[in-house]
């Protein structure tokens, strides 16, 4: 007989007794090897069976193989049930290994057709997702990486930072500055719609552009900003300054990290900061992934931009100077997403040849 005509066939006092033994087996993996009996009893198909249970179509196959040879009993003992033997070796899981960490694979299939290329050796896509989780890999968007940044020089950029936290008095404050350009403009989300019918969102011309100078403490979650429709220069810059500091008027300092743009290095900008006892540093060249405060442009386009249109800049200008003044109702999202651990580039990590 075809492991593919297995067939069952329960009378209603046996089906019973099935379903009483499904409700009072506690281990899941048994559970699902009792269902699918059920199920094939029931009538349906191998392939159904192996979508509804999240099983390969060859596990459920076998389970119904061991249940005609050797009955229930057979199904629930661990030492005799064997799945299905892997398709690969030992030695081609390990170079389809080195081929995913080397190359980029968007699809399945194109990895499917690689694989069957390599050692003719065919998957269907189902089959091939469970390999692919059990090879310790999964689907996930792809990390952008500044491909001048210095492995080394972060890395001693996060060791001195760590210093600097030790050493922090009780009224001392570390902040992230950054500038940050939006466009009166919505993004389109993403959101359930039907087939062929996406939600339409209204577009502007998205050319004018209201401008953000902040500064975000990690410690207290707190922020300070600067929101004009001048371009950020040192002038703008000359201005936050005072501001931070009336954020914390005490005699704690105040220590403010900034990227390598120029007008952060301005005589008047550091004129001004050494009158208001702000202690500038300056992040590695090329890391904004050591710079928390992007993790907030990020949750600001997505909290304030997504599917939103504002019919004028007026009312776009407005309602942004409200939700930064307001930032605090977000303080437990920001909490977890905002953080110091910082996504170091890969050490050793160099610029792929181009293609």
């Amino acid at each position: 007989m075809s492991r593919a005509t297995i067939a069952i066939s329960l009378d209603d006092q046996e089906r019973q007794a099935l379903e009483e033994q499904i409700r009072t087996t506690h281990e899941r993996k048994m559970a699902d090897r009792l269902r699918v009996l059920l199920y094939r009893a029931k009538g349906y198909a191998i392939q159904f069976i192996a979508e509804l249970l999240q099983m390969s179509r060859n596990h459920v196959t076998e389970i119904l193989r061991c249940y005609r040879d050797g009955g229930v009993a057979a199904v629930l003992a661990p030492d005799h049930y064997k799945g299905s033997q892997p398709q690969l070796t030992a030695e081609q899981q390990q170079a389809l290994k080195i081929e995913l960490k080397t190359h980029i694979y968007v699809t399945a299939a194109q990895v499917i057709a690689w694989i069957e290329a390599q050692w003719q050796v065919r998957y269907d896509v189902s089959g091939m997702n469970k390999l692919l989780k059990r090879l310790g890999f999964t689907y996930k968007k792809n990390r952008l990486v500044p491909s001048k940044a210095d492995p080394e020089l972060q890395r001693l950029f996060v060791r001195w930072f760590e210093g600097l936290c030790a050493r922090l008095g009780p009224e001392d404050r570390i902040y992230f500055g950054d500038a940050v350009h939006f466009k009166h403009n919505a993004e389109a989300g993403y959101a359930w719609s039907l087939k062929g019918k996406p939600h339409l969102i209204p577009a502007n011309s998205g050319r004018e552009r209201y401008n953000v100078f902040g500064a975000y403490c990690v410690q207290t979650q707190e922020g300070v900003f600067l929101l004009t429709e001048a371009n950020i220069d040192q002038a703008q810059l000359v201005e936050f300054l005072p501001r931070l500091r009336a954020q914390h008027p005490g005699p704690g300092k105040i220590y403010l990290l900034l990227d390598n743009a120029r007008y952060n290095y301005a005589r008047a900008v550091t004129e001004e900061a050494r009158r208001q006892r702000i202690l500038l540093d300056y992040l590695p060249p090329y890391s904004p992934n050591l710079n928390p405060i992007e993790r907030l442009w990020k949750f600001v386009r997505q909290e304030f931009f997504k599917d939103k249109y504002r019919a004028t800049f007026a009312i776009f200008r407005t309602q942004l100077d409200d939700f930064f003044a307001h930032l605090d109702q977000y303080r437990d999202q920001l909490v977890s997403l905002i953080t110091t651990n910082f996504e170091l580039v890969p050490e050793g990590w160099q610029v792929p040849p181009a293609a």
